[in-house]
């Protein structure tokens, strides 16, 4: 009986790895990587010559740039020249009265100065601001409580007191914008003024019409 050579004899099994030292795996492999593609030489070229000569010329020139008018990287360029003896004096701080009406007046005495009838008395053509600097100057400093009459019409409220809460330079200059406003056309004062009656009186609370009128009269 003839024996079937494709049915592999001895302990060899079909379907089972053999292992031969004689399959060329290294020329397989150089095979393999042969068929595989380069990578492209495309965007990888040098740049030319005249690119980098003007990156050159670019960087000179903006190092000239900032060489000359750079100066020091200091403030000192952006600094007003001013005299010598003006330098030495600090500058003096400038207040709007505008706005300081706005933030501790205008809800009671109104944008208008009209003030609010029955409550809060009006401040323009008020001959309580207009008479003299000095009485609107108290009023500001100590506050203002009970009855008063103001341009004929009669209210009885409480102002506050804003001795510690604005400075001389602002009383002066709230004081300045009512005096100026809705038809009212006082002089304005100086801060002087402001600082000369706190350091006169000193500490008190709010006044009264007639204690106004009194000190009024004795000025």
């Amino acid at each position: 009986m003839t024996k079937n050579r494709n049915i592999p004899e001895g302990p060899e099994k079909s379907g089972e790895f053999r292992d031969s030292t004689d399959t060329p795996v290294d020329d397989i492999h150089r095979r393999i990587v042969g068929r595989e593609q380069t990578e492209p030489d495309e965007g990888l070229e040098p740049p030319p010559a005249w690119v980098w000569v003007a990156s050159v010329l670019f960087l000179f020139a903006m190092g000239f740039y900032l060489g000359r008018y750079g100066g020091s990287w200091s403030t000192v360029a952006h600094e007003v020249e001013s005299p010598m003896s003006a330098a030495a004096t600090p500058a003096k701080r400038v207040v709007d009265g505008a706005q300081v009406f706005v933030g501790v007046c205008q809800t009671c005495h109104q944008a208008n100065g009209g003030g609010v009838s029955g409550q809060y008395p009006p401040l323009a053509d008020s001959d309580w601001l207009t008479s003299d600097p000095e009485t609107p100057v108290r009023i500001v400093l100590f506050g203002l409580e009970g009855p008063i009459t103001v341009n004929g019409s009669s209210f009885n409220n409480k102002m506050p007191q804003f001795a510690d809460k604005l400075a001389d330079d602002e009383i002066a200059a709230v004081v300045n914008h009512v005096r100026s406003s809705w038809g009212n056309d006082a002089p304005p004062i100086d801060e002087a003024v402001v600082a000369g009656i706190r350091a006169e009186i000193g500490t008190r609370g709010p006044w009264g019409a007639a204690e106004l009128l009194d000190a009024r009269k004795r000025k």
